[in-house]
């Protein structure tokens, strides 16, 4: 075990990064849309965003203004990037220990803004750790206060957390692997945001049947707190999946708390009905300049008829950005559920890389 942490204390010295996450829109009291291009979050950072990722969240301030990189190639053209490096040692109850490195993903992103920035097209695409695939491709009509999209892009549904492996991120499975095709409307004015969205319900993939998925989220923000709603239904062949949640953050002095709680409801085939449960509760304490703890506590419970089958997970994540471009994290979770149920109960500790611009 010491060698383990040994190997994962190299590699957080060794590092170095950063980027935006949820907690950092509850602490400027911004919507997500200010540093990412994409409304609700993620992807491709604004001219905002990667100006705030250099001046504002590293522990050591090196650029000039004339030398903060913007993303714009030309007025027209801007591009982007992440790839995160990944090393996970893990305990699991009836297994042999792991440990491995990895690369959790590798993404890059083009924006190309026409006619005064009203028309943008939007490309990101993923290009590790596997063959390259695309995630969002879509073309974007701003008119006013409203947005309007059409091709394949992130479901609009509660917080766009970093951490696909969430419960409420995999198990609702509105993430960064699963997008769909569609189109969108948007409308955002001063403090709020709203998305509606009507897509095939194949999570990116070719339409299976005549079923469509609908999505709506609606947020409401203010300079120390926010608070929104989601629903999403997925009329499908296979079986019709019905969700609902309330999301939202609120800043207690040095603290950004977020929260979500997810009903989940699957109609199975012969007519029977499941209904699950899943939470999140996050804490980020940023210590000083560059360096943030994140504690977190989840649940999940697959079908609420059923007592003693729900797991819980515990996360303790500590992020250092001792510059521009660069993060580390290092972190330990512990999951816990029914013993009956294998690869459920075990205990992780990790290291991470982030490189971005």
């Amino acid at each position: 075990m010491k060698r383990h942490w040994a190997c994962l204390t190299a590699i957080l010295f060794l590092s170095t990064a950063a980027y935006a996450e949820p907690y950092l829109a509850i602490e400027e009291g911004l919507q997500c849309s200010a540093c990412h291009t994409h409304a609700a979050g993620g992807g491709k950072r604004t001219a905002y965003g990667n100006v705030f990722a250099q001046t504002k969240l590293p522990a050591t301030i090196s650029t000039s203004d004339a030398e903060l990189w913007s993303g714009q190639i030309t007025k027209w053209l801007a591009v982007g990037g992440d790839l995160r490096g990944h090393y996970e040692y893990s305990q699991m109850e009836g297994s042999e220990d792991r440990n491995a490195f990895d690369i959790s993903r590798g993404s890059v992103y083009v924006e190309a803004s026409l006619l005064d920035g009203r028309v943008s097209l939007y490309l990101d695409q993923q290009v590790a750790p596997s063959s390259s695939i695309n995630r969002e491709a879509y073309v974007l009509l701003k008119a006013e206060k409203f947005r309007f999209t059409a091709g394949q892009f992130y479901l609009p549904y509660g917080l766009r957390l970093q951490d696909d492996s969430a419960y409420v991120r995999r198990v609702t499975g509105v993430n960064f692997t699963n997008p769909d095709r569609g189109v969108q409307v948007g409308y955002e004015s001063g403090r709020w945001s709203n998305a509606l969205s009507v897509t095939n319900g194949s999570g990116g993939g070719s339409e299976t049947d005549q079923g469509k998925q609908a999505s709506l989220m609606s947020s409401y923000v203010t300079q120390r707190w926010r608070i929104g709603a989601s629903v999403n239904h997925n009329d499908s062949d296979a079986g019709d999946r019905t969700m609902a949640n309330i999301f939202g953050g609120v800043k207690t002095g040095e603290i950004a708390w977020l929260f979500e709680i997810d009903a989940i409801r699957d109609e199975l085939p012969g007519g029977t009905e499941q209904d699950g449960l899943a939470g999140l509760l996050e804490a980020n304490w940023r210590l000083r300049r560059g360096h943030n703890l994140k504690v977190s506590y989840e649940y999940f419970d697959p079908e609420t008829d059923i007592s003693e089958d729900h797991e819980t997970r515990w996360s303790a994540l500590y992020e250092f950005t001792p510059f521009a471009f660069l993060q580390a994290r290092f972190g330990a979770r512990s999951t816990d559920g029914p013993p009956e149920i294998a690869g459920v109960n075990k205990e992780v500790i990790f290291a991470e890389l982030h490189g971005f611009f």
